[in-house]
């Protein structure tokens, strides 16, 4: 459990970070993260993290007109998420989501070029966390084979 706590910590920490940096506007991971939430967490609440990351990183950025529209939209993702079988469908399908909410109302409209210029930072932020996600998860099954040349020995291990 403690090993649980200090990876969510740290995992947390580092997505409030990437808020705070300097990134072009909505290259952040929190869509991605949002999308991996019911793979990462079998608990419902898991779709809280990015939230609570958002909460977290706008009390230093500011908080903004369109935050219940943002905030919605990420709330969503992790159930998007739970409908299909496929992570980067759920992507495609959470992004849309996100899109739509975030710019109805705003002064380009959802699939105006100018929106979708600004939004497909979101989407290829998100599409590297599940890729990345997806790579560590390769690392962490394959088999690791050892040799020992002196007892002329090969093993495998996981």
């Amino acid at each position: 459990m403690l090993n649980f706590l200090k990876s969510a910590g740290i995992l947390f920490s580092l997505l409030v970070i990437s808020r705070l940096l300097p990134l072009p506007a909505n290259s952040e991971p929190l869509l991605g993260l949002a999308v991996l939430a019911p793979y990462l967490s079998k608990n419902n609440l898991a779709f809280l993290l990015p939230l609570a990351v958002m909460f977290v990183s706008d009390l230093f950025i500011g908080f903004h007109d369109s935050m219940v529209a943002t905030y919605s939209a990420l709330a969503i993702a992790p159930f998007i998420t739970k409908v299909f079988d496929n992570k980067y469908t759920a992507l495609l399908g959470s992004w849309t989501v996100w899109h739509l909410f975030a710019n109805t109302g705003q002064l380009y409209p959802p699939f105006s070029i100018e929106a979708l210029l600004f939004d497909i930072r979101l989407l290829i932020s998100g599409a590297v966390v599940l890729l990345i996600y997806d790579a560590v998860k390769t690392i962490n099954q394959a088999e690791i084979i050892e040799i020992d040349f002196k007892k002329k020995h090969v093993r495998t291990r996981t």
